[in-house]
């Protein structure tokens, strides 16, 4: 891991394959042949790519009152990945492509040519370079099923292997948001009661969701508090903005979401997230997102309320891709109109809170 030379300030706000057998990464009985283990709420296991870049496919258990599933895929920087299927215990499959063919032509398409970030299949998901987000549901009609599961991840390349995580968060009425804001600046400091969070409050209010703040930090002499290009639709590994995700999360003691305030971004843009949705460990280097200073308070929260609200799993509400076409988001009762936070407004609907509080990020204090 990079780290520049900086200085710190710092104001401390609150603590805190494919064969018969399919792998799993659930046990599903005591060692003694008693009662079933509960399955546990987070998993990992490495999956292997064949000639089509398909895995093999991994089975997990759903524990009872689950509110969303969350995989990331941690693969190769220079590929591409997505889920290739995923089915819950009702024996749905929720992708729908072919898994006895490549999907590189595909995939690379969508995500360098189009620029739309989209895969192709029934899934609404956003394909990435390394380290690939998914959380599952994204929409209010779409309901977690407890028991068996199994996915399989796609790559744009033949073979390789790469890491696979699943979190399984329970339905336990987490409704508490954690970040981190860190000013990265050559002027002034972050006061320990920035102006814009009482508005950042209120947005996140509309979906039940409490904003607590963990640590306030100033960051100089980074070299990076200027960050003059990004790429689309995402960024990648050896960006800049990852540059800084990676330096913050050195600097930061807790596990908050980092929210990085940078002098300036580039042209045209007021702030970008590290994932849509992002993956809900700290320890990823597409944790956090970007937002650029400002004098007018209201504004910066608003930036804040979207760029976060991307991690956690929104899109836009429409998104345009380099053709032209339009992508709209999943969820029924948004519209694009100047209201709405995904758009230009800081409305949110119940809809897009549902969404939101399905985040893995989200805690109960």
């Amino acid at each position: 891991m990079r780290i520049a030379s900086f200085v710190l300030s710092l104001a401390l706000v609150g603590g805190v394959a494919c064969s018969e057998t399919l792998p799993t990464v659930a046990p599903v009985a005591a060692h003694d042949g008693g009662s079933p283990i509960e399955p546990t709420r987070e998993r990992s296991a490495s999956v292997a790519f064949d000639e089509n870049g398909i895995s093999e496919p991994l089975a997990f258990v759903v524990p009872p009152s689950t509110r969303s599933i969350a995989v990331v895929v941690e693969g190769e920087a220079a590929h591409l990945h997505a889920l290739a299927s995923f089915t819950m215990a009702d024996g749905v499959e929720l992708v729908g492509i072919d898994i006895a063919r490549s999907h590189t032509d595909a995939m690379q398409h969508n995500y360098f040519t189009e620029q739309s970030g989209t895969m192709p299949g029934e899934l609404r998901q956003s394909p990435r370079l390394g380290t690939f987000t998914h959380v599952y549901p994204y929409a209010p009609d779409q309901t977690v099923i407890e028991g068996t599961a199994t996915l399989r991840v796609v790559r744009d390349a033949p073979f390789g292997a790469a890491t696979v995580r699943v979190l399984m968060a329970p339905d336990d009425g987490a409704r508490v948001l954690h970040l981190n804001l860190v000013r990265v600046t050559a002027t002034e400091d972050l006061p320990a009661d920035p102006p814009f969070l009482r508005e950042l409050r209120r947005i996140f209010r509309q979906a039940d969701i409490e904003v607590v703040v963990d640590e306030v930090l100033t960051l100089r002499d980074t070299g990076l508090e200027k960050i003059a290009s990004m790429t689309e639709p995402q960024e990648t590994s050896e960006s800049d903005s990852v540059s800084l995700a990676r330096m913050v999360g050195a600097t930061t003691s807790t596990t908050a979401l980092d929210v990085m305030i940078v002098d300036a971004l580039p042209p045209g843009v007021g702030g970008l997230s590290l994932g849509v949705p992002g993956p809900p460990m700290p320890e990823s280097y597409y944790y956090g997102v970007l937002v650029e200073s400002g004098p007018d308070a209201r504004s910066v929260a608003r930036v804040i309320a979207h760029e976060t609200s991307h991690f956690l799993g929104l899109q836009h509400v429409v998104n345009r891709g380099a053709s032209g076409r339009l992508y709209l988001d999943p969820i029924p009762d948004t519209v694009d109109e100047a209201t709405n936070l995904m758009a230009h407004g800081t409305e949110l609907t119940p809809g897009q809170a549902f969404v939101l509080t399905r985040s893995p990020l989200l805690s109960t204090n």
